[in-house]
């Protein structure tokens, strides 16, 4: 099959996104509409001049250079309405890439653009624009809090307080981001003890830029329900064990780890061997805008890679499902498995 063909029939194919940024999602076209209809201050006002700036599309890979991309964005939002509109087309994009069940994370201390607005403005705005593309596009979205390692554990206490006294609706899951090189989870250990005791799912960015034991602790440590990229886990046998046996979820971002430098080519990701030990993984994009990609680009590159079939897209889609933060998860599954049966 050729690529034009292969690329028509994924963008049909119905796909699960439980890796997803807010923050990443944002592409330059939509930064450029919102500063010409919202203002807010760019680095550039011309698209072929901003993209670079924004998109690891000359950068060589590297986990700096990615995060890099994301100094635009901060503190670039001048009000609501850029910020709704900003939740309300990521999920529109994603539901056009015909997702059909998408996992938003994102941290209301990036948008709230260093206390210019209150946090909890920001959450309501957010999920008003989240709940509103659902209503028009045939997706269900649910939202997962970022709180990151770069800033501080003060900045995220108030932060995760903030999140748990809400309703359920605002958040259901809580995620830790940023510099995993540079930066332990370990300071952040209760924060995640007390989202748990508030019903929500734990995520964990580790082994990625550093190696299996992060992906151990973050497990054992903080009892994450499921990790974020955890590639390097295949450099050890007892962490493949460990989340074999307690069937914990890998989060995986293919572009993303060759754009971090996590692996030297998509060839040779880990992602088939991590599923032939019997480790639960799913298939995400993580910042398709920074990554210039889309969840069916991803999937164009599993098959035309890696050597993945229709039936290991279902089973990754069957297993994401399995793995959701999503509150009700028998109805969820109800409403979305006759696709992959």
């Amino acid at each position: 099959m050729d690529r034009k063909r292969l690329f028509s029939k994924m963008k049909d194919f119905p796909k699960v996104d439980l890796h997803r940024h807010l923050e990443g999602s944002i592409l330059p076209e939509t930064l450029l509409k919102i500063a010409k209809k919202h203002g807010g201050v760019l680095p550039a006002y011309e698209l072929d001049q901003l993209r670079p700036l924004v998109q690891m599309i000359y950068d060589p890979p590297g986990f700096n250079n990615f995060l890099d991309k994301f100094k635009v964005f901060r503190g670039f939002y001048p009000g609501r309405h850029a910020i709704e509109e900003v939740a309300y087309t990521a999920v529109k994009e994603a539901a056009e890439d015909n997702v059909k069940y998408l996992e938003l994370r994102y941290s209301p201390s990036h948008f709230a653009c260093s206390g210019r607005f209150r946090e909890s403005d920001v959450i309501e705005w957010i999920q008003g624009a989240i709940e509103r593309a659902c209503r028009e596009f045939d997706i269900i979205v649910i939202p997962l809090l970022t709180i990151s390692r770069d800033y501080g554990v003060d900045l995220a206490t108030s932060t995760v307080e903030l999140a748990t006294k809400m309703p359920p609706r605002f958040f259901y899951g809580l995620d830790i981001a940023g510099n995993e090189i540079e930066n332990s989870a370990k300071p952040f250990s209760e924060l995640f003890d007390m989202a748990k005791r508030s019903g929500f799912g734990l995520t964990i960015h580790a082994g990625e830029a550093c190696g299996a034991t992060n992906v151990r602790e973050a497990v054992i440590h903080f009892n994450a329900d499921r990790v974020g990229h955890g590639i390097r886990s295949v450099e050890d046998e007892t962490v493949i064990e460990l989340l074999r046996k307690k069937k914990r979820m890998l989060e995986v971002c293919l572009s993303s780890n060759l754009h971090t430098g996590a692996i030297p080519s998509i060839k040779s990701h880990p992602v088939r061997k991590l599923m032939e030990y019997g480790v639960p993984v799913s298939l995400n994009t993580d910042d398709p805008a920074i990554s210039a990609i889309t969840l069916t680009g991803e999937y164009v590159l599993a098959v035309t890679e890696l050597g993945f079939n229709e039936d290991d897209l279902k089973a990754l889609n069957r297993a994401a499902l399995e793995h959701a933060f999503y509150p009700d998860k028998e109805k969820l599954k109800e409403k979305l498995s006759y696709y992959w049966d």
